[in-house]
């Protein structure tokens, strides 16, 4: 059992605490910090489960909050999160149920041959009644041949290192020339492929860490669209395949903005599982 944890509690237990309660429909942001949105939504899932609402979370709480089944509780059984955010928990990323607050994802293929959109792009996020929704789209993570083979740098053409990098990217003109996801407000860790090949490289050995506009954009914005081959449209980028694709997440960009108030947005690129 867990420990008895409270406002100002830090660590593993809470994050147990908060994914929890997200699980149950009490969306709460997994940062290891106990403070008052998390007190809140404690004492309301309390309230809803007849204990007392003081927001401590104790023995009691936690056999209600860890309840896989509602056979003998009659309490309902938590719905389970999308696997898209269970497994970037299960590596230890950051996740948070905040209503609108975007959690980007990137799952990037096992193949290491370059030049196909065979990455997925995705979305996921809580919605005004309180419900996971995730959306999937045809990408790349990499970049494509063109610039393996002429790099940008003399180190190497960038590809970016599977992780997570918080509140990273704002809306803002790629390349001058139309609204896209762009790497604006954090560092982010890159591979250096020097190989010149057709093949990606991911040698740990090269990894250099820094401000490479690794933006989040389009191949096409031609309505009804999707490209296949990768060729110039990444250096390196997170680039859509679909015009469509590109297009709804920038519309959901531009309401977590309006929702929320927050400019800047996180990605989670994983390796697919």
């Amino acid at each position: 059992m867990p420990q008895t944890i409270r406002a100002g509690s830090h660590g593993p237990d809470v994050i147990l605490c908060q994914t929890s309660l997200t699980r149950h429909g009490y969306p709460c942001t997994a940062d290891g910090i106990f403070g008052t949105g998390t007190a809140a939504k404690v004492r309301a899932f309390q309230a809803a489960n007849k204990l007392t609402a003081d927001g401590i979370v104790g023995p009691a709480t936690w056999d209600r909050l860890l309840a896989s089944s509602s056979t003998n509780t009659g309490i309902a059984a938590p719905a389970p999160l999308p696997p898209v955010i269970a497994r970037a928990h299960y590596l230890g990323h950051a996740i948070w149920g905040d209503p609108w607050r975007l959690f980007l994802f990137g799952i990037r293929a096992p193949s290491r041959d370059a030049n196909t959109f065979d990455d997925t792009l995705g979305c996921a996020y809580v919605d005004d009644d309180g419900l996971w929704c995730v959306h999937y789209w045809p990408g790349t993570t990499d970049p494509g041949t063109y610039w393996l083979q002429n790099p940008l740098d003399a180190a190497g053409c960038a590809i970016l290192v599977a992780g997570q990098y918080l509140d990273t990217w704002s809306i803002d003109k790629h390349a001058g020339q139309y609204e896209a996801l762009c790497q604006r407000a954090g560092k982010v860790s890159v591979y250096r492929d020097a190989t010149g090949d057709q093949k990606l490289h991911l040698d740990p050995d090269t990894i250099i860490t820094g401000y490479f506009g690794i933006n989040i954009h389009a191949a096409t914005r031609t309505e009804g669209q999707t490209s296949t081959v990768v060729g110039k449209w990444s250096a390196g980028c997170q680039v859509h395949a679909s015009a469509a694709g590109f297009a709804h997440m920038m519309e959901l960009a531009r309401m977590q903005v309006e929702k929320t108030g927050r400019t800047t947005f996180s990605y989670t690129l994983m390796d697919h599982w």
